[in-house]
């Protein structure tokens, strides 16, 4: 994999599983959970986006 495309499969992780900790946590400790909801499923999308672009340019595929 090229390194700009390894930093940013790197960043998009990391970004689902900030969306997903916040959203999970903020959801747990306040026990208010619509809007977190849409902060799940963001990181929800965030974290399938993530996992199609770091398939589609792994290297084990040329």
């Amino acid at each position: 994999m090229e390194p700009k495309a390894e930093r940013r499969c790197h960043i998009l992780f990391a970004l689902a599983l900030v969306l997903l900790t916040v959203g999970v946590g903020y959801c747990v400790i306040f026990e208010t959970c619509l809007a977190d909801f849409l902060v799940v499923v963001a990181g929800l999308f965030v974290g399938w986006i993530a996992l199609f672009y770091c398939l589609g340019n792994a290297s084990f595929w040329r």
